[in-house]
């Protein structure tokens, strides 16, 4: 019988901060001259953000310099930084909801898609997530491969040292639950913090 969740896994893009890749591309465009729609191919629909957060550029110099590349532009990490933090907005509700699991005594952590840059940054990206989970802050692109790869997180949780059966494990994306209950883990598809605390009260952990 498995014994009780300790661990509280997250994603991080909408579900602890609501992402907008549109206020994102709006900052870069403007710092670059670059139109948007020519951001947005080559660095998305190309599939240049997707190898990323697969490990394809291990790390920050390979990342910033495919970037670069991409769009033919010197793009400064610092641009890029201020581009990705003006894209994200806190979600109050699910901090209120990781801050009482963590006085509960509940072990918080985070994984998510994303590449080195965010990883490096985290503390100006999402300072108020960072303080919380300190070390236990996990980008996809560290494991080289990503969600809902069930090896994802098998290498996640060796390096934070739970067992998938004591790890529950949050995000917005179906695909990437299934992923986490293919691992082992307990997991619930974000999409309020109210129902999260339902389904968080469900599994005896608040």
């Amino acid at each position: 019988m498995a014994g009780p969740i300790r661990l509280a896994l997250f994603d991080m893009d909408d579900v602890v901060y609501a992402y907008t890749r549109a206020d994102r591309i709006a900052h870069l465009a403007a710092v670059t001259g670059l139109d948007p729609a020519f951001i947005n191919e080559r660095v998305w629909s190309e599939g240049l953000e997707a190898a990323a957060d697969g490990g394809a550029f291990p790390t920050p110099e390979l990342y910033i310099g495919s970037w670069r590349d991409r769009l033919g532009y010197p793009l400064a990490v610092e641009d890029w930084v201020e581009a990705r933090r003006r894209g994200m907005r806190l979600i109050p509700g699910t901090l209120a909801v990781i801050e009482r699991l963590i006085a509960a005594g509940t072990v918080v952590g985070v994984l998510t898609n994303n590449g080195p840059l965010v990883h490096v940054y985290r503390e100006t990206l999402a300072p108020e997530l960072a303080r919380l989970v300190g070390d236990r802050f996990l980008v996809s692109a560290s494991f080289s491969t990503m969600k809902p790869d069930p090896q994802v997180f098998h290498r996640a949780l060796d390096r934070l040292g739970f067992s998938p059966e004591e790890s529950f494990f949050t995000d917005d994306m179906p695909e990437n639950v299934e992923g986490a209950r293919a691992a082992g883990l307990s997991g619930s598809v974000f999409t309020t913090p109210a129902a999260l605390e339902a389904d968080l009260a469900a599994h005896g952990l608040l």
